[in-house]
């Protein structure tokens, strides 16, 4: 056998290894990441602030699992979940500097998806999850009121037109109009610089806003 050969056949030996090698990490980080998204939602009900959520060790470089599956849309979807849930909606303060830097992480999180995100289903939730946010935001904010009620209807406007079965989506969408309607009685009667909010309302952006999500 000539040398020449013999280095084909041991570059054709390494590569099979390599390739060996790569399907096993490859197979590794499959599982992972499967047991990732199982646990890391668990976890998320009890501990949203862990940063470690959805984040397996992988052992293929360069992101390959991950890409391989096609899970960084999943991933950002949770990370913006988690973001509103962080961003304390309930809480009307709205002078702490650390709140607001949370309420626009999650908005911008929810927007991204809305915009970039290629499933409707997905989208949907992303762009009713904005709605929750924008009704939350109506109950403690007193400037640019209809310009930011605008916007909620709008996004749960769009939600529904996604996804047709985005039953939340709906129920706020008829409470934003709702809050329109308040709205527009309250400036009637007692001028634009009314109290914001009200008594006795329901669902997201009333008493415990964000739980339309």
């Amino acid at each position: 056998m000539s040398s020449a050969r013999r280095v084909a056949l041991g570059v054709g030996a390494l590569a099979c290894i390599v390739l060996a090698v790569t399907l096993t990490f490859w197979a590794v980080d499959v599982s992972r990441w499967n047991d990732a998204f199982a646990a890391g939602d668990v976890r998320f009900r009890v501990a949203p602030e862990d940063e470690r959520l959805w984040r397996p060790a992988e052992l293929a470089p360069f992101d390959a699992g991950r890409k391989l599956l096609a899970v960084q849309d999943d991933v950002d979807f949770r990370e913006a979940v988690r973001a509103l849930r962080r961003a304390d909606l309930e809480d009307p303060v709205i002078s702490d500097p650390e709140v607001a830097i949370r309420r626009n992480e999650a908005q911008a999180r929810l927007e991204a998806i809305v915009v970039r995100d290629t499933d409707n289903a997905r989208r949907s939730r992303a762009a009713g999850m904005l709605g929750v946010l924008g009704l939350a935001r109506f109950v403690y904010e007193t400037q640019e009121r209809e310009a930011l009620l605008s916007a909620t209807i709008a996004n749960l406007t769009r939600a529904v037109a996604l996804d047709p079965g985005n039953d939340e989506a709906k129920y706020n969408l008829e409470l934003a109009y709702q809050r329109g309607r308040g709205l527009e009685l309250t400036e009637a009667s007692a001028g634009s610089n009314a109290a914001p909010g009200g008594q006795g309302s329901k669902g997201a952006g009333a008493g415990q806003p964000g739980s339309g999500y």
